[in-house]
């Protein structure tokens, strides 16, 4: 591409992005047939994303989320995510925070070297606790 090729684009765009910057919306422009073109609205700029409130906490032996704190994190759990209640069915999802929906009828928590997994097709009593702090 030329120069004079990439100011032929740049220009214009860089224009433009300037007149929304500044919130000034582009004139309306008569077409040879007499029509107008819309005007068309500067955009709007997005809210600020306001951090996700809650937080873990020490609770006992147990690090719990608490949505209704705020601050650093007092612990972090064994294992991240939750039961959650899916229709007819209990699922685990890893990227979700707060108290168990449900617990699978069949299954246990089971020690496998440092870590503790689910195991769905294993009974019996839980060999760890998932919300212990790490």
């Amino acid at each position: 591409m030329t120069r004079h090729a990439a100011g032929l684009i740049v220009t214009p765009a860089l224009s433009l992005a300037i007149a929304l910057a500044a919130g000034a919306a582009p004139a309306a422009r008569t077409h040879d047939d007499g029509a107008a073109t819309p005007r068309v609205a500067a955009a709007t700029p997005a809210a600020p994303v306001a951090p996700a409130a809650g937080r873990y906490k020490k609770n006992g032996s147990n690090c719990e989320w608490d949505a209704n704190d705020s601050g650093p994190n007092q612990c972090t759990p064994a294992v991240k995510g939750r039961f959650k209640k899916d229709g007819d069915s209990c699922r685990w999802d890893a990227n979700d925070v707060g108290a168990d929906q449900c617990r699978p009828a069949g299954g246990r928590w089971k020690k496998d070297g440092d870590t503790c997994k689910w195991e769905a097709g294993d009974n019996g009593p839980d060999q760890c606790n998932p919300r212990a702090p790490r």
